[in-house]
């Protein structure tokens, strides 16, 4: 039995706003599994993005747990969460977030920069990613050579090149046509596949669903429904 990297236990997430209560995650419970290909899907103002960044621990919960391989998230301190994250997390941005003075494969390194690994090491590993996402013939190449869906291959690279347990994709296509947005989900599932790592996808577009073990919709920071790849199930 495949076991769970991620338990979430009654999650909320109140905003206050004047006198008013938002409540952007309204009491969620889920597990995710290693390996898994998770979808979160919602219109704006849903909750998904906010659920994303309480599971990656960008956001503190106003209550609730987020179990991750038995550390709970939600009780570390600002610090222990960095940490947290250079060591276990990747994370792929619809704006592709490339530092536009730089190449491709110093785009790349950057992650292994913080974890103190040698310019050589860094160069050899940024190169072999490079070329799992087909841009062994980009490396020297600069943001503004390269068409959108280069850009978010090498936003994918860089998520992967440090080997994170789990990677978060927030919008990943959102600024890609429906063409090169396939391309871009196809590499990325399979390159997360192969290492078995987990993929947490937020999207308003549910047609990533069909990329995904599972897709959660989520209707007013509240599970709405759970799709999975051959069934159904209504919560």
């Amino acid at each position: 039995m495949t076991e769970n990297i991620i338990d979430i236990k009654s999650l909320k997430k109140i905003y206050k706003v004047g006198k008013e209560e938002i409540h952007a995650v309204d009491g969620i419970d889920l597990s995710i599994k290693k390996g898994e290909v998770l979808s979160i899907c919602g219109t704006s103002g849903s909750g998904k993005s906010t659920l994303l960044n309480l599971i990656a621990g960008l956001e503190k919960p106003t209550s609730g747990d987020i179990i991750f391989n038995n550390k709970n998230i939600s009780k570390m301190s600002e610090k222990q969460k960095t940490v947290f994250r250079r060591d276990h997390i990747g994370f792929i941005f619809q704006s592709y977030n490339l530092i536009h003075t730089q190449t491709a494969l110093e785009n790349v390194s950057m992650p292994l920069m913080f974890k103190k690994i040698r310019k050589k090491e860094r160069m050899k590993m940024s190169k072999q990613v490079l070329q799992k996402v087909e841009l062994g013939d980009r490396y020297q190449h600069k943001p503004n050579q390269m068409s959108g869906g280069q850009q978010q291959r090498v936003g994918i690279a860089r998520a992967l090149v440090s080997n994170p347990e789990i990677v978060f994709a927030d919008e990943p296509t959102g600024n890609l046509d429906s063409k090169t947005s396939d391309e871009v989900m196809s590499l990325m599932v399979k390159s997360i596949k192969e290492n078995n790592q987990t993929l947490i996808v937020v999207t308003h577009d549910e047609t990533i669903a069909k990329y995904a073990d599972r897709t959660l919709h989520i209707k007013d920071g509240k599970i709405d429904k759970i799709v999975h790849k051959l069934t159904e199930d209504r919560q």
